[in-house]
């Protein structure tokens, strides 16, 4: 009860600090501080509370200047014509995969998979966990397990697609219909593939943030 009453504080001080527009990271980490939210040497980049407020909460991440001046901002979602959209309810993405999938280095490919594949790979995991058809939510209330979703083989994945995850057969592609056994893929060359889920051998898959 204690960790859900540390959440709900995390989820509202974002939630009302952000509502006039966007803050600078190191501006919200002082703020933080003071509420008693956050220690001397934490970062909320790395805090679990913070990353899974800042799902729920469909917050982005906006680079702000350039170089060494530069700094990283957070914002709520934006509407097209600038207007902040009201905040929906929280958004129920299972905290294990926000934080497996903070884990993975788009920059540092496993070396038995290419780096285009990789990089793509990581990029459709962000994009499942912050769609806004709410990909990620969907599969949780469904049943879908995180093997089930971004499992891979323990060596060499790609040789071992039929017994990888979802998010390694989309591919660059698109989610279009997700149901409790099988999901519908748009893929880029214009054909659609339909995705069946797998039972998960435990000694053979395992999840790409735990590959050594």
């Amino acid at each position: 009860m204690k960790d859900l009453r540390g959440q709900a504080r995390v989820t509202a001080f974002l939630r009302n600090s952000l509502a006039e527009g966007a803050q600078d990271v190191l501006t919200l980490e002082a703020m933080a501080r003071t509420e008693g939210l956050l220690g001397e040497r934490q970062r909320i980049t790395h805090m679990r509370s913070f990353k899974r407020a800042k799902h729920s909460l469909d917050i982005k991440s906006v680079r702000a200047g350039f170089g060494p001046n530069g700094s990283w901002r957070w914002e709520l979602p934006c509407d097209r014509d600038g207007a902040r959209q009201p905040v929906r309810a929280e958004r129920c993405i299972p905290v294990d995969w926000v934080d497996g999938v903070e884990r993975l280095n788009y920059f540092r490919p496993p070396t038995d998979v290419p780096s285009h594949r990789w990089r793509q790979f990581v990029s459709d995991c962000h994009s499942f966990l912050n769609s806004s058809e709410n990909w990620a939510e969907r599969a949780a209330e469904l049943g879908w397990d995180e093997k089930a979703l971004f499992g891979c083989h323990r060596n060499y994945p790609l040789m071992h697609l039929g017994s990888a995850g979802l998010l390694w057969a989309i591919n660059g592609g698109k989610l279009l219909e997700l149901h409790r056994d099988w999901a519908i893929i748009e893929l880029p060359v214009d054909r659609q593939r339909t995705f069946n889920r797998r039972d998960v051998a435990a000694g053979k898959v395992i999840l790409p943030w735990d590959r050594a």
